[in-house]
């Protein structure tokens, strides 16, 4: 641990030269040099040592026979460097921030029907020598030598903005003493190999770099790997943090219990990218983006590398190709072979570290059932694991567009502070002793409760005791529906296509904490298999995505839709807070004070903002989609790998988990349990087909915080 002194002063600022702690965190003591000064950036004065570094890898995923480099951007207070004390690493992991191809989705229509020489995903582990260090140069040697054109260049696939947009994200970091690492991985301009994402390959990128900060891996100085250079500035202990596909990172590095790595801070971070994509056999995320080769293509910013060969781009290509092939085999379904290395919760008895797992109740993109699986995976491990649960969508608390959202009236950056400070430098500050639960309230965001559980020890059953059937079907036009108002719609009435289940208004609030499973009964009532159910390409995907959906290549029926949603309705408007765009993916914001969040040193100030609201007579608690072809499939991702041929008029019980939530019903309103077929948003391929439902079969159970009488549900 860090002793509490100033040491001796740096200057007439009284810059400190080791890290200060206090109140639990450590103290913004150390000078500040921006590294997005490009040229004028001057490495013999900066007070931050910048400098990339190429970390060895175990694989040669190009084949061209050496083992694949890695390239990270390391950021450490010069006084570190200089030997004054050793620095704990923050580590962001993501892959977009070397730069990204200018738009994966032409790609993917252009590559379709390409043909590409074959590739054996089995060639990607041969086995070839290591580099052979041919000498070593310090951290301070080679930070003298760096060029900021390594981290300050301009990314060709987003509009010459500068690449390494991120190298700023963690500059509150940087002036409290810790070093601020930065890698892409795989495939990215700098590094070798192929992004293929969700793989080992991919997580094992990252775990080598948190190697080699801990003393256990070499890393080179140079792209051929000849020099080697050692993170000698480093105490050996790293927390990972990031988000979205950097908040994924964190939970695959963790899963392999890598020595070095004390903590993660994942936020929006995905647990297994089966159930990111689908859910339940059905498709979840948006069309254009179904493949996880779209997303590997964007993220190969290697494409942009001048030195590059034709073959090499060609090789490249023809990887990202057979990665989509390899996807369309399973359709919807859960295919081990190709999913299960990006299952990180079926290695939860790997895990050494803690987590504080951060997460949006509203996030469409990657959804809350991601934080659930790997909360739960860390209590499996029996590691320290806590959460925090705010009402925005796909954010992080404190942005980069510098506003910020105060959690629970504090700075959120003060909060990771006081957590790492605590896992990476032993300050004794209760970090760890946390509330398990820390959630921002539907009704009042300036409201933040706690709780020492995520399961809860009470349920509400609701049941629906009329008799008969009832019919929904896919003809969106009845429906008055469109991907621009599909929650409009449902959220108020029944139609053609869609079925609503309502309680009687509640007396008093209840609150709901977890995932919610409704069962029914359901059965084809018409529909042309043979046909495919008359499909129609309503989104413009592409025809390798299309090929998702498709009988004929995936053998089986598919994706025979569901969409459920559970609303918080009331006869009067109320105060929400929704997305507002056709993808529901943004939650807007007001600024209530300009730099009202204080950074401290010589860092800039945040905004103060809060979340907009709407003014609705619903609000869409949680949703699900299921394939009507996989009534074995449950909560569990690996469930839903034996699909069904569907015949007409033959019933089959299902069991369909919404996305977990907390939420707080108020006095005076009802939940709707809404039962429909397609969501335009969602669906990769219309189809013409209806469902009948016994209505007496249509139950939920859903998780409370407290004891509530179980209700029942009328069709309206």
């Amino acid at each position: 641990m860090i002793e509490r002194q100033y040491g001796s002063m740096m200057n007439e600022r009284n810059y400190s030269k080791v890290p200060v702690f206090e109140n639990g965190m450590a103290q913004p003591v150390f000078p500040f040099t921006d590294g997005k000064t490009g040229a004028d950036y001057n490495p013999e004065t900066s007070s931050i040592v910048r400098y990339a570094v190429y970390v060895e890898s175990d694989y040669d995923m190009d084949g061209d026979g050496k083992r694949d480099l890695v390239k990270a951007v390391v950021q450490v207070p010069r006084s570190a460097v200089e030997g004054n004390y050793k620095a704990a690493t923050l580590f962001e992991a993501r892959p977009y921030c070397a730069g990204v191809n200018e738009d994966g989705y032409p790609h993917m229509k252009e590559v379709a029907e390409k043909e590409y020489h074959p590739v054996n995903f089995a060639d990607l582990d041969k086995k070839v020598d290591a580099h052979v260090p041919q000498g070593c140069i310090s951290a301070m040697d080679l930070s003298l030598k760096a060029d900021p054109a390594d981290w300050y260049y301009p990314d060709k696939g987003n509009n010459n903005i500068m690449a390494f947009e991120n190298i700023d994200t963690f500059d509150y970091y940087l002036v409290r003493g810790f070093a601020v690492v930065l890698s892409a991985g795989f495939g990215s301009k700098g590094s070798d190999g192929f992004n293929y994402v969700g793989s080992d390959y991919e997580r094992d990128a990252f775990k080598a770099i948190v190697e080699w900060l801990h003393g256990d891996r070499i890393g080179y100085a140079d792209r051929e790997g000849t020099v080697e250079t050692k993170a000698d500035w480093s105490n050996g202990k790293v927390a990972m943090t990031g988000r979205s596909y950097a908040g994924t990172m964190p939970f695959a590095v963790a899963t392999t219990g890598v020595e070095g790595l004390e903590t993660i801070v994942p936020i929006a971070g995905i647990a297994d990218w089966y159930s990111q994509q689908n859910m339940q056999g059905a498709q979840r995320y948006w069309p254009k983006e179904m493949l996880n080769s779209f997303l590997a293509y964007f993220c190969s910013s290697r494409y942009n590398d001048e030195t590059l060969t034709e073959k090499q781009r060609e090789d490249m290509a023809a990887f990202h190709h057979e990665m989509s092939l390899q996807q369309i085999k399973g359709g919807f379904d859960y295919n081990p072979e190709f999913w299960g290395m990006g299952n990180y919760r079926l290695h939860a008895d790997r895990i050494k570290c803690s987590a504080l797992i951060v997460q949006g109740l509203n996030d469409e993109n990657v959804s809350t059932k991601q934080y659930e699986m790997m909360y739960k995976s860390f209590q499996k491990a029996g590691k320290n694991v806590k959460a925090i649960l705010h009402q925005g969508a796909h954010i992080t608390p404190t942005m980069p567009k510098r506003y910020g959202i105060l959690v629970d009236g504090k700075f959120y950056d003060d909060i990771i502070n006081e957590w790492i400070s605590h896992y990476l430098y032993g300050v004794e500050n209760g970090a760890e002793n946390r509330p398990a639960i820390l959630v921002q309230m539907n009704y009042d965001q300036r409201k933040w409760e706690t709780a020492d559980s995520w399961e809860t020890a009470y349920k509400m059953n609701l049941t629906c005791e009329e008799q008969g059937t009832t019919v929904i079907d896919t003809d969106w036009e009845a429906a008055g529906v469109s991907a621009e108002n599909f929650d409009d719609v449902m959220g108020v009435r029944s139609s053609n296509m869609a079925q609503r289940y309502v309680t009687d208004p509640f007396k008093e609030a209840v609150t709901l904490q977890g995932t919610t499973c409704v069962r029914l009964r359901a059965a084809l009532k018409d529909g042309d298999a043979e046909a495919d159910f008359n499909p129609v390409n309503s989104n413009d995907a592409d025809t390798l995505t299309m090929k998702l959906g498709m009988h004929e290549m995936s053998g089986r029926m598919d994706d025979v839709k569901l969409t459920l949603l559970l609303c918080d309705v009331c006869d009067e408007e109320f105060d929400s807070i929704q997305s507002v765009d056709p993808q529901r993916n943004t939650i807007p914001v007001n600024v209530v004070k300009e730099g009202g969040i204080i950074s401290g040193g010589e860092v800039p100030a945040w905004n103060e903002a809060e979340f907009a609201t709407v003014h609705k007579k619903y609000r869409v608690i949680t949703r699900a989609f299921a394939d009507l072809c996989n009534p074995e499939a449950g909560y569990e991702p690996e469930t839903a790998q034996n699909s069904i041929e569907l015949k007409k008029g033959e019933y089959h019980d299902y069991h369909i988990y919404l996305n977990a939530t907390r939420y707080t019903v108020e006095p005076g309103h009802s939940l709707a349990l809404v039962i429909t077929t397609e969501d335009p948003i969602n669906c990769l391929i219309h189809k013409t087909y209806s469902v009948e439902i016994e209505n007496a079969s249509v139950t939920a159970e859903v998780p409370m915080t407290e004891a509530v009488e179980n209700r029942v549900m009328t069709r309206k």
